[in-house]
């Protein structure tokens, strides 16, 4: 016979482990299912500095410090103009941010929710979930509820899993080893060419984080390479002068919201409700922030209150239309490259 818990989280990122602890905490029956043992190729993250009070307010601030996470001053930029602008994180209220280790991040939130009580089930890709009569039927256990936290594509839960799509972007990622060991400069830095725009940040590793993210439409109809992409941006090829590619990969980065985000007895959660440009730089703050109000909804449901799932999808919906709004300001602050074709379509999407 089937194991039976209340609810079903499955992945095992940050929205599902922050669900899935919370759930626990509330002394509901959770079962959390991750694909990984957080054991592949990541490419680390910067948290924001209002994770710090997020972190606290979760009881997860003194895990979090003993990941040893490298301290983020600040935000190096050029965008629209040819010279930087710093957002230094010093005059921050929050204090700095971070960059972290995604694996040992990931890692450390589920462990948390097991401690608490969630059952985890590490290298368990689900591929089987059905509901059946009265319980969600997934992979080996049987729920009443079922959290989709499986990323950008979600679960495919009957006809749900359609989404408003703002935009796409494809990142051509690098791990750099950098010819002198460890960054002198902490600070993220952006910057924008005619093609796209670079993101590169200092890795807990002593190790660099390189990104070009673009479109489509760019990288599938022209010849393409980073040392062109480089060429273009003086302040991104300084900075990784004379480093050593140590692996590459191609990121599927959408924009996009689930519609809907909810039905009977199931919930989207994470990147699987809404995902956001990582030019937000807050794609784990909403997160974690949003998995808490999913998880205060479930226990209010389970007790019989409905209507807060309705509440926790509309501030969701709330929140991508203002990251939207937001977006489409700033990609129309860059007119340098208004005549090549990836700022041609975000600029025409901003002013539709």
């Amino acid at each position: 016979m089937q194991e039976e818990f209340e609810v079903a989280v499955v992945g095992g990122g940050p929205a599902g482990a922050v669900a899935a602890l919370c759930l626990a905490r509330f002394g509901r029956r959770v079962a959390l299912f991750e694909a990984t043992a957080f054991d592949g190729e990541r490419y680390g993250e910067t948290l924001p500095p209002e994770i710090n009070l997020l972190l606290r307010h979760l009881g997860l601030w003194e895990q979090f410090q003993a990941l040893s996470p490298l301290e983020s001053p600040g935000i190096l930029s050029v965008w629209g103009a040819s010279a930087p602008v710093e957002v230094d994180f010093l005059a921050n209220a929050y204090g700095s941010g971070w960059h972290i280790d995604r694996n040992r991040f990931d890692a450390m939130l589920c462990s948390e929710a097991a401690g608490a009580g969630a059952q985890l089930f590490l290298r368990h890709r689900v591929s089987e979930y059905q509901w059946e009569g009265n319980h969600w039927k997934v992979g080996p256990i049987r729920a009443k509820i079922l959290v989709d936290a499986a990323g950008r594509n979600g679960l495919r839960l009957h006809r749900t899993s359609r989404r408003k799509t703002e935009d796409v972007l494809l990142a051509i990622a690098a791990k750099i080893l950098p010819a002198v060991e460890g960054p002198s400069d902490l600070r993220t830095y952006i910057e924008t060419t005619p093609s796209g725009w670079w993101y590169t940040a200092p890795l807990p590793q002593k190790e660099m984080m390189a990104m070009f993210f673009t479109g489509p439409e760019v990288y599938n109809n022209q010849p393409f390479t980073l040392a062109e992409q480089l060429g273009d941006a003086p302040l991104t090829a300084s900075r990784l002068e004379g480093g050593r590619i140590a692996s590459t990969r191609v990121i599927y980065a959408p924009s996009s919201c689930r519609q809907p985000m909810f039905g009977d007895h199931w919930i989207a959660i994470g990147d699987s409700a809404s995902a956001y440009d990582p030019l937000s730089g807050r794609g784990i703050f909403k997160a974690l922030q949003q998995a808490k109000l999913a998880a205060d909804a479930l226990n209010a449901m389970l007790h019989g209150e409905a209507d807060r799932i309705s509440h926790y999808a509309t501030k969701v919906h709330r929140d991508f239309d203002r990251y939207v709004s937001q977006r489409r300001r700033y990609y129309a602050g860059e007119l340098r490259w208004s005549a090549f074709p990836f700022w041609q379509a975000r600029l025409l999407r901003a002013y539709a």
